[in-house]
């Protein structure tokens, strides 16, 4: 093979390398008809973890919606579970943005002013740094819902 020939193989390979990795990334019909069903049983941060590990490349329009409202249902309903986000954040620093993206203003406002109050009065002092990320997403996203 000629050096010109190699040479174009090779730029050609380095321009469709991330073309292949983000088709591998899109989010197929089916994958995002899977996607809508897992959000409607998430009632656990290990099924909303599986969830994320599973479609985090759905994470888009009705997909995104029903993952904010499996989130913030969760931690507005059973706060007590908040050290199983917490773990699961500590282990997996993409999970932890994923949540608190999902505390944001399409929530349900009331299910917002619990958690922001929530996890300014009920948190467990070893989780401090979590329900002060937690906090701050909730009451951000009250502010925003309320413009």
């Amino acid at each position: 093979m000629g050096l010109k020939k190699m040479k174009f193989i090779l730029l050609a390979g380095a321009l469709l390398a991330p073309l292949a990795a983000s088709a591998a990334d899109r989010c197929s019909t089916k994958q995002a008809q899977a996607a809508e069903e897992a959000t409607d049983q998430m009632k656990t941060w290990s099924a909303i973890y599986s969830g994320f590990k599973s479609f985090h490349h759905c994470d888009d329009g009705g997909i995104a919606e029903g993952f904010t409202e499996a989130v913030v249902h969760l931690l507005a309903s059973d706060w007590r579970s908040v050290g199983s986000a917490a773990s699961l954040s500590t282990k997996d620093k993409a999970f932890s943005s994923f949540l608190l993206k999902h505390i944001n203003a399409s929530a349900n406002t009331e299910e917002l002013q619990n958690i922001a109050s929530t996890s300014g009065a009920q948190c467990p002092p070893e989780l401090s740094s979590v329900c002060e990320d937690i906090h701050r997403a909730a009451t951000l996203a009250l502010e925003e819902a309320a413009q």
